[in-house]
């Protein structure tokens, strides 16, 4: 199942004439909203301290709102506390801001150097801030049902045998039927609340068998 929130939100980074400024306030603009709305405080995560201080809208909203990284003392911000805006995560870094916007708002500011959220977006029905009036793509029923599949034995962070074994068939299953999209595959265990430890470790099992 889903970390459930209430609405998610992102920018894509698939235009480079983009610069990161208007990238930043598309998703500033809408968490403001969503913390109006809600009538709670909103909470900014980044990958490490002083980022949010480069640009002008990131560094007002961390004036007005609580700043925090994964590797910050997780009791400085409580879950579910108010919506939430990731800026560029990565695996880890979405993961923790996915928790901490249970029953929340969530806006994501994707960098295609950091990790990629088509698959993320597209299983939560996230609004593009670039495209607000276009609907979100909708996955296959033989892909949605493999990352049902995956989800299910995503537990143990696919670390173990039984959990390699058992995502290993499900993604030749998928290779054979509609072929491997490991971004959209990636992005949509995330959305199904696996953890970076299990993103990265399918993103291994996926990546070898590419190589075959």
């Amino acid at each position: 199942m889903a970390i459930s929130t209430v609405r998610a939100a992102w920018v894509p980074d698939d235009d480079p004439e983009r610069d990161w400024e208007l990238a930043a306030d598309l998703a500033v603009s809408w968490i403001r909203r969503e913390c109006a709305e809600q009538g709670a405080s909103g909470v900014l995560v980044v990958n490490a301290f002083g980022v949010e201080q480069q640009i002008p809208s990131l560094r007002s909203f961390a004036v007005e709102h609580t700043v925090t990284t994964p590797a910050a003392s997780r009791d400085r911000v409580e879950r579910g506390v108010g919506p939430v805006l990731a800026y560029v995560p990565d695996e880890k870094t979405l993961d923790f801001a996915m928790r901490l916007a249970r029953g929340s708002s969530l806006a994501v500011v994707e960098s295609a150097q950091g990790f990629a959220l088509r698959g993320w977006a597209s299983a939560l029905g996230a609004i593009d801030l670039t495209r607000p009036d276009e609907r979100p793509e909708e996955a296959g029923p033989g892909f949605a049902e493999a990352i049902d599949r995956l989800a299910f034995y995503k537990n143990n962070g696919f670390g173990d045998p039984f959990g390699k074994q058992q995502a290993l068939h499900i993604l030749q299953d998928l290779d054979s039927s509609e072929g491997l999209d490991r971004e959209a595959i990636l992005g949509a265990l995330a959305a199904r609340g696996a953890s970076n430890r299990a993103v990265r470790n399918l993103a291994k099992l996926i990546d070898g068998l590419d190589r075959h």
